[in-house]
């Protein structure tokens, strides 16, 4: 199923003990449908608390009498507006929305001024920030790289290299947005690219400096992570 969500209430995707989240309320509103089957979704990622998402894929196994449109709008009727199931399919047996992903893209917004619509869905960033480096730190993170001076310091995985099919920068009409794919992303990557770039683009780093960090070879400085809120999942890829 295609899910998307404004993750500004949600302390993130996955089931915690405390506070609301994507999944757990996603499993609530199948738990009704389903009275007697134990329910376990699997998303396509983890995204954090305020992180929003344009196209999460999750998957479910489940005996269901409901046709897909039937299972959509059952599920929506139960839940609440901020988080809505946009379509469903069946599909092969071993499907699993993480372990089966082939590529997922993620975009980050960012503007010059705030307002109401805008502070819960975007970075507001109040100082210039250069956009050709923006690109050109873009660039660097293109290729086949270890990801270790951009992820969440215990981030508890077997390695953190990452191939990186496209990262670039492009003007909006309220700001900037920057679209990145990759096979697979390490937790917090993506805002830490961010905040650092946007860190080079404003004066308070070089691009040395980046390079350093993607070489891992930084001995002084730290990257910078942006706001959650300016954070979205938009696309999961499966061929």
């Amino acid at each position: 199923m295609i899910v998307q969500y404004d993750g500004t209430h949600f302390f993130g995707w996955q089931v915690q003990a405390k506070g609301r989240t994507v999944q757990g309320d996603i499993e609530a509103a199948l738990q009704k449908i389903h009275l007697h089957e134990k329910i376990t979704l699997n998303g396509s990622g983890r995204t954090d608390s305020g992180v929003h998402a344009k196209g999460q894929v999750a998957s479910i196994k489940i005996d269901s009498a409901l046709t897909s449109e039937q299972l959509v709008k059952a599920l929506n009727s139960g839940l609440k507006k901020d988080v809505r199931i946009m379509s469903c399919s069946e599909t092969y047996s071993d499907f699993h929305a993480r372990f089966s992903a082939k590529e997922r893209r993620y975009e980050y917004h960012t503007v010059t001024e705030e307002t109401p619509f805008t502070h819960k869905r975007s970075w507001c960033l109040k100082y210039n920030v250069d956009f050709d480096l923006l690109n050109e730190c873009g660039a660097l993170v293109v290729g086949n790289h270890d990801f270790t001076a951009f992820c969440k310091a215990n981030a508890e995985v077997e390695h953190k290299r990452c191939i990186v099919f496209d990262s670039q920068w492009e003007k909006t009409s309220t700001g900037f947005a920057y679209h990145v794919k990759a096979n697979r992303f390490l937790q917090h990557m993506v805002r830490f690219l961010v905040g650092t770039m946007v860190e080079v683009g404003r004066g308070r780093m070089t691009i040395n400096d980046f390079k350093l960090f993607m070489d891992g070879k930084h001995p002084e400085l730290a990257v910078v992570r942006a706001p959650a809120h300016g954070l979205y999942l938009a696309e999961v890829s499966y061929a």
